[in-house]
């Protein structure tokens, strides 16, 4: 029976792991479709928020095997913003 519970609880752990990860995804995107939108205003903008979130999901990619997310830039943010 323990074999069981030590299973239930490492499958538990990646679910948490997954909607974490999920969530904060949907907080990085629209941190950047807000950074963008800014940056074709020609507002002036950080990508600091967005890498504080990129660092905690690569943290819990890392851990489960999730895909990591890369850096993003100011550079990249508003050649994305020039593109679109």
């Amino acid at each position: 029976m323990s074999v069981h519970l030590a299973i239930s609880k490492q499958v538990q752990n990646h679910i948490n792991g997954q909607t974490e990860f999920k969530r904060l995804d949907a907080m990085r995107e629209a941190t950047i479709e807000k950074v963008v939108a800014d940056a074709k205003k020609g507002i002036d903008f950080s990508v600091t928020e967005i890498n504080q979130i990129t660092n905690e999901m690569n943290g819990i990619a890392m851990k489960f095997g999730f895909p990591t997310r890369k850096t993003v830039t100011k550079e990249m943010v508003k050649e994305f913003a020039e593109r679109s």
